[in-house]
């Protein structure tokens, strides 16, 4: 699968390429790109967050989890309503741990410096992305606060958490991985100049989902029920179908309610409001298996 993820990443820089040398972006072209690799990669990486909590689990089991999960959706739907700043604030937070992590599945460690790695390095690419096409995320954003204030500081935050994540990564590491350089010098200005749909799908999609995914087959191949590409893809069907229509339907209805920069922030939030649980989870996964692969 190694060679399969160097293709894809291959797939992602093409993709950016080619969205940086339209001089206007279709928006239609950008959903479509985006609309696929959300359903191909995107959703399914969190679908099976039920099987690596518990590989065996029965239907009490699930039950339990479906309750936990969607107990954590509406705790943060809660924040969303009453106080938006904040809830967005911790999405930008939480996301920026989570992606950082998935740049540093092989590192054993899981100290407050490793922490502090995951967290710059995510928020590194996170700033990237928003900063790069300031006019949509300002677009997407401005029902919530001003961004005018932030802009002017944008190229010293994003060096600003470069030196950082480099400066933790040479700490823990003891040095930094060529594919560090290889994310830092090809992907992160590709990223920069990409329509902001596009560079977060494809950084989503290729950089984290994927690797994300593989660590999941790698653990649950182990197991019978799930020891072949074919099981395990029909595991990722259920909760992806479920979420890719629970998300299809609320925008097919806010589209006749909600100006399009609305719809655009519903979408960011249910984004947000399905990643909550999943990093709970996809966190613990990762810890577990770093020490003990066969039982996480």
């Amino acid at each position: 699968m190694k060679s399969t993820e160097y293709l894809l990443k291959a797939l992602g820089v093409g993709i950016c390429i080619l969205f940086s040398l339209i001089p206007e972006n279709p928006m239609g072209l950008e959903l479509t790109v985006a609309g696929i690799i959300l359903t191909i990669l995107g959703i399914p990486h969190g679908a099976i967050d039920h099987l690596t909590s518990e590989p065996n689990t029965t239907q009490k089991g699930m039950l339990v989890f479906l309750i936990r999960y969607l107990g954590m959706i509406g705790i943060y739907l809660m924040l969303w309503v009453f106080f938006p700043v904040f809830s967005l604030a911790f999405f930008l937070l939480f996301s920026s741990y989570h992606f950082g992590q998935s740049h540093f599945f092989e590192l054993k460690s899981h100290s407050f410096l490793s922490i502090a790695l995951f967290v710059s390095r995510g928020a590194f690419f996170i700033s990237v992305i928003l900063f790069g096409d300031l006019p949509m995320t300002r677009t997407i954003l401005d029902p919530l606060l001003d961004l005018g204030g932030v802009s002017a500081y944008s190229y010293w935050i994003i060096f600003g958490l470069l030196f950082l994540s480099l400066l933790l990564e040479g700490i823990e590491s003891r040095k930094i991985k060529s594919s560090t350089w290889i994310d830092l010098v090809v992907l992160a200005p590709l990223l920069y100049f990409s329509p902001l749909l596009i560079s977060f799908i494809v950084y989503f999609g290729f950089w984290h989902a994927f690797p994300s995914m593989k660590l999941e087959y790698s653990f649950l191949k182990k197991f019978p029920q799930y020891n072949s590409l074919k099981k395990f893809t029909w595991q990722l069907l259920p909760f992806s179908l479920i979420s890719l229509f629970g998300i299809a339907l609320m925008i097919y209805f806010g589209q006749n309610y909600l100006e399009s920069n609305e719809l655009l922030l519903l979408f960011f939030i249910l984004i947000s409001l399905i990643s909550f649980p999943h990093v709970i989870y996809m966190d613990r996964f990762v810890r577990l298996f770093k020490t003990d692969p066969y039982s996480a």
